[in-house]
């Protein structure tokens, strides 16, 4: 009798070649997926980024229908509180509008007759943040920010925000009165001032948050991926000029949108005077800016027009186009953008 044995092969693994081959298929496939579900990612994130400005523009139109006007870049003669505190009133237009926005607490919580700030004797003298107010206006509130941005805090002492009021072309050197936006100091504008029609007028624009590094020099900025958030500063210029704007030896602070709740310029307004996402440092002194609309977002920024309608703007906007958006009363067709 005879015996038969049945020969089988079998394989307990992938031989070297064949493990590299799988490897190398499975990361062709990470690197054609990659890139969607970034743009995917990002997608999600300027839709969230539109919605919070929907939400700004909601308020922006309750505050109207309620008074009868928007609010101001900030209140001074028209704020209500004795005349020594109105130049530390200086509530900014997203404060101005927290009864309007259903988000949380903090709304019934802020007191807007108090002054957000007040002077103190010292020693040394000084301005301090309004002892009432200071946990309100340090809360980080997520309708002001755009998920997009990188930072979302420059001090634990206040709230930061992306969107900012629109203060004209700064064509006139940048000054904070009488300005050809919708916003400046004691505006108070209401929709039948807006002359070039409530569509074609932006209200608010996202730009990014400061990084809030140590000071630095313009040229020194200039170096690093940080000179978008660098705002050149000088306390006592009138007007913004190009001799000192645009020096590389001036003094820059990283600071831009601290504070939602004031309106400062360097805190909540910005300017139609270059292209959204501009190359080139905003700047300011305690009299006058210019400050570019900028983001995160690939090719562009969100704007909130005064209409309450929400559109994202490509960076490659004519200069002039993108001036005529941000004035509301130059009596000039406003084309297609």
């Amino acid at each position: 009798m005879s015996l038969h044995r049945t020969n089988t092969s079998s394989r307990s693994a992938f031989t070297l070649v064949e493990l590299l081959v799988v490897i190398a298929i499975i990361g062709v496939l990470v690197g054609l997926l990659l890139p969607a579900v970034q743009s995917a990612r990002e997608a999600a994130r300027r839709m969230s980024c539109s919605n919070n400005m929907k939400q700004i523009g909601l308020a922006l139109h309750m505050h109207h229908d309620t008074v009868n006007y928007f609010p101001s870049q900030r209140d001074q003669s028209e704020a209500p509180v004795p005349a020594n505190q109105q130049s530390f009133y200086r509530w900014g237009p997203l404060g101005l509008l927290t009864p309007y926005l259903e988000q949380s607490a903090i709304y019934q919580a802020i007191d807007l007759k108090k002054p957000l700030y007040l002077f103190s004797m010292g020693p040394p003298p000084g301005v301090t943040t309004h002892p009432d107010l200071g946990e309100e206006v340090a809360t980080k509130v997520p309708t002001f920010l755009c998920p997009s941005d990188v930072n979302d805090r420059v001090s634990e002492d206040w709230g930061a925000t992306n969107y900012h009021a629109n203060n004209g072309t700064a064509q006139d050197g940048g000054i904070y009165v009488d300005c050809d936006g919708l916003f400046y100091i004691d505006s108070r504008k209401r929709f039948r001032d807006i002359l070039d029609g409530t569509s074609h007028t932006a209200a608010f624009c996202e730009t990014l948050i400061g990084s809030g590094l140590p000071d630095s020099t313009r040229g020194e900025a200039n170096q690093t991926a940080e000179s978008v958030n660098a705002s050149v500063w000088n306390a006592a210029a009138p007007t913004i000029e190009d001799s000192w704007c645009l020096n590389d030896a001036s003094p820059v602070i990283f600071k831009r949108g601290e504070k939602w709740a004031d309106g400062s310029v360097n805190d909540s307004g910005y300017h139609h005077f270059r292209a959204p996402n501009s190359i080139v440092n905003d700047c300011y002194s305690r009299y006058a800016a210019i400050k570019s609309g900028r983001s995160r977002h690939t090719g562009g920024v969100t704007v909130l027009l005064a209409d309450g309608s929400v559109h994202f703007v490509t960076e490659s906007i004519d200069a002039n186009v993108w001036r005529l958006v941000g004035s509301i009363a130059d009596r000039e067709v406003v084309p297609e953008f």
